[in-house]
């Protein structure tokens, strides 16, 4: 994927947020195939049903977003490089789903990957906040707090096994 954030264009940041779900997504239908627990195999049904819906929302998204941003910078390339770094350390990306997938030896390590999936997104998406005008923020906000609710259940299930 080539792009540049020092001239940001909106799309580009909506097709890394589209990739970053669509990997989610692949994670939490393998992981069912998985995983032992039934109410496990619930969540992450529901969490791969969630990651579709923000993909959509995203798409919709991008109608909204500010084409103008221009980040502040301490030197040229300086938030294009953060942006990459957070994408590329981003505990999923598509093409690694099937390593992480194999490196699984029970429920407990689906929950804390998903766990940690969650949480780079919620920083991934607090980044994007930035980027996009009231209305956008208003949607990211939104997608915020359902994944801060996802990680509350994926938790719930950790602590009680």
């Amino acid at each position: 994927m080539g792009w540049s954030i020092t001239q940001f264009r909106g799309e580009e940041i909506i097709e890394i947020a589209v990739q970053m779900e669509e990997a989610g997504k692949l994670f939490f239908e393998k992981a069912i195939q998985i995983a032992a627990d039934a109410e496990l195999k619930e969540i992450l049904s529901f969490l791969a049903q969630e990651e579709d819906k923000h993909i959509q929302d995203f798409r919709k998204l991008g109608e909204k977003l500010d084409y103008n941003f221009l980040p502040g910078e301490t030197y040229p390339g300086e938030y294009e490089d953060y942006v990459r770094s957070l994408v590329t350390s981003h505990v999923f990306n598509i093409n690694q789903v099937e390593d992480l997938l194999k490196d699984i030896k029970s429920d407990k390590d689906i929950i804390r990957l998903a766990v940690g999936f969650e949480k780079d997104t919620i920083v991934f998406f607090h980044e994007f906040k930035n980027m996009g005008n009231q209305a956008a923020q208003g949607v990211i906000e939104d997608l915020i707090r359902e994944e801060r609710g996802h990680i509350k259940k994926l938790s719930a299930i950790l602590n009680n096994m």
